[in-house]
């Protein structure tokens, strides 16, 4: 060993020596934080060495079995004496905040977790952790730490892994590693829980080989475009993924891609980074990273002022993206990334995190913004919103993003509103809407006229709302007609009505009724779908579940469809929505949950929960979910038992945060309805 070599390492390693000697007591309870550090990072070593990898410059990553050794290297500049220092002592890194990723010094300490010796070869400097050789060295200390007081690396070790160490060297590598007395299912957890995806916001590490019981290799590709974001192309085991990164003031959005454009990621990617990732979900199918304070462990965020400052800065960047997306740039894929995973109205009745303060704060950064923005409402079709909001001059979400689910919610959210019939009145004059249109705008018409929110007079004559001939023309055009309304255009409006007498009543106060008998014969419109007739429909390819109803009508219609007996009990808060009998006779209770995704957690009432319980078998839940094209329905029978419930004292409710396999799903689209049972 030089003199150089032992200049640097004597120079970190007696102050040390004298300290423990001074202190056998501190040594030891060192020893209990070091423990605590392993458990903190527990299947994180991996992570934390390829981050110091990453502050040393380095730009590959090596992970190696090699006998009854582990091997960690990296291309990296060599350990300086302050590194060396800061890495055996506790919360003493030399790194600066913002500077680096890692910075507190404690976390090459969790490597305790999965070895009883680490070697550390870099440069000229060859040193050794050993427990064994401390306590030798430090009589008096009841317990002492592994990652603490550095011992020359002894000739008899090096030749052990010396071969091995040396074809690194030779391959480039500065920084070597070499873990010994490892314990194999700490090892396995390690390999096991490595995520590719954290090289993603990573200064310099792009390539990475792991070698455990299979090879795994990942290289990260860096490529900026003109507009202002990296295009990260990550490979490994799992194949390939393409992500988009955008950037705003030290803030970044990653974005995962297909062959064409931004995909919605899963929730258990959509996580928070700080550099690194934790478990802390972002509340939007992105990753957002940033100069967040964390937890020892960097697994949980910690509330601060230096992560409020992140979460401020990261809102004002979602809300700038929205206001550009909807002055037309950019394209649907986008924004149903920027969509949040869960209604954010609820985040302010639940524990605090980082994603409930993320949702505040884009509220207060969009406040002001959107509030003369309309969302189309539910009573009119995409197409004929698009063009008499236009023709109203009201400022409205383009049509291109009328399948983006959620959308409405979150500009509602940020103080945007839903059109009403008097916003997209004054175009009806010289624009008419098609015959669908027309036939939906009559029927909300005549809704808010027999719960007394509109009266006749206010229904301009001369608005083109009526569909004679095939042709939509004004009310006084139509008196001059000697022929009725279009059949379609009736059965279409008294569908959502759900009876011909209320469209009668509401022609004749507009009219007499000799005009509203001609306009709408007796008798036809009494057959039309959604009158009220008896016969139950049977399950075929014809029936239309229509998006416009609520999700107990939804549920209602699909039950009747399967043959089932059932009626609306929902406003009598019982504890189910619904209740009837099945085809084979059997009584049936079931309660109606609407939720945005699979798997997102609902609630129980106390009383829905002691009914659930009462009724047993007999009760079901029925989870809703509206997509674009589809209905999707699933039923849990005997709740209480095929669910994990979990009481929260929020409000004395039941959560439902995992359903178990046994369940039947129902899909239904405008054209027809697809029922699945299965386990």
């Amino acid at each position: 060993m030089s003199k150089g070599v032992m200049s640097l390492l004597e120079e970190v390693r007696q102050p040390l020596v004298d300290e423990a000697l001074r202190s056998p007591a501190l040594l030891s309870d060192l020893a209990g934080l070091e423990r605590y550090v392993a458990e903190s990072y527990d299947a994180r070593s991996f992570v934390e060495l390829l981050q110091n990898a990453d502050d040393a410059g380095a730009e590959r990553f090596v992970i190696r079995r090699s006998g009854d050794f582990l091997l960690v290297a990296n291309d990296g500049h060599h350990f300086t004496r302050v590194e060396f220092e800061s890495l055996c002592r506790s919360a003493a890194s030399s790194k600066h905040r913002g500077t680096s990723i890692g910075y507190r010094g404690i976390g090459f300490k969790s490597v305790v977790g999965f070895a009883e010796v680490v070697h550390v070869l870099s440069g000229e400097l060859e040193a050794t952790f050993s427990r064994e050789r401390t306590a030798r060295e430090i009589l008096q200390a009841r317990r002492v730490p592994l990652i603490r007081i550095p011992h020359p690396l002894e000739t008899e070790d090096r030749t052990k892994f010396g071969v091995a160490v040396e074809r690194l060297l030779s391959d480039g590598f500065k920084t070597v590693f070499v873990f010994a007395g490892l314990i194999a299912s700490a090892i396995e957890a390690e390999f096991a829980a490595f995520d590719a995806t954290a090289l993603l916001f990573l200064r310099n590490v792009c390539s990475v080989n792991i070698s455990g019981a299979a090879e795994s290799v990942i290289t990260l590709d860096r490529e900026t475009r003109k507009s202002g974001f990296q295009s990260l192309h990550l490979t490994c085991r799992a194949g390939k993924t393409l992500w988009s990164v955008m950037e705003r003031d030290e803030i970044a959005l990653a974005f995962l891609h297909d062959e064409s454009s931004i995909v919605p990621m899963k929730g258990e990617q959509a996580v928070v980074h700080a550099f690194l990732p934790t478990h802390e979900p972002t509340g939007f199918p992105f990753k957002l990273n940033g100069d967040i304070s964390t937890d020892p462990s960097r697994t949980r965020i910690v509330q601060d002022e230096r992560t409020a400052a992140v979460v401020k800065t990261a809102a004002q960047f979602i809300i700038e993206l929205l206001e550009r997306l909807i002055l037309g740039s950019g394209d649907a894929r986008l924004m149903s990334a920027l969509i949040p995973v869960s209604d954010p109205r609820m985040a302010g009745f639940q524990r605090r995190s980082f994603r409930t303060d993320f949702y505040a704060a884009i509220q207060r950064a969009g406040r002001g913004k959107f509030e003369d923005v309309f969302c189309r409402p539910t009573w009119l079709n995409a197409a004929d919103f698009d063009k008499l909001a236009k023709a109203s001059g009201v400022k409205s979400i383009p049509r291109k993003f009328d399948s983006v689910e959620g959308l409405p919610g979150l500009l509602k959210f940020l103080g945007g509103k839903e059109a009403t019939f008097e916003n997209i009145a004054p175009a009806l004059k010289g624009t008419a809407p098609s015959v669908t249109g027309a036939a939906e705008i009559a029927a909300h018409l005549t809704t808010l006229f027999s719960t007394r929110q509109v009266e006749p007079q206010s229904i301009n004559p001369a608005w083109k709302l009526w569909s004679v001939g095939k042709r939509v023309v004004s009310l006084d055009e139509v008196k001059q007609e000697r022929t009725s309304f279009d059949d379609g255009f009736v059965e279409a409006a008294v569908e959502k009505v759900g009876s011909p007498t209320e469209l009668r009543r509401f022609i004749t106060a507009l009219t007499d009724k000799v005009t509203a008998a001609k306009l709408i014969p007796g008798g036809d419109a009494a057959d039309a779908p959604g009158s009220g007739g008896t016969q139950a429909p049977k399950l075929n390819p014809q029936i239309s579940l229509k998006r416009w109803r609520s999700a107990e009508q939804q549920v209602l219609s699909v039950l009747t469809a399967l043959s089932w007996k059932v009626e609306d009990v929902s406003r009598q808060n019982i504890g189910y929505d619904i209740e009837g009998r099945t085809p084979e006779g059997k009584d049936a209770f079931v309660e109606v949950k609407a939720i945005e995704y699979p798997g997102q957690a609902f609630t129980l009432t106390s009383n829905e929960e002691a009914v659930a319980r009462q009724k047993g078998n007999a009760y079901r839940l029925a989870l809703v979910r509206q997509t674009g094209e589809y209905l999707e329905v699933a039923f849990i029978e005997d709740p209480v038992h095929n669910v994990k419930l979990t009481r929260q004292c929020r409000l004395w409710l039941w959560e439902c945060q995992r359903m178990i396999s046994t369940r039947s799903v129902s899909r239904s689209s405008e054209s027809g309805l697809f029922c699945e049972t299965g386990r």
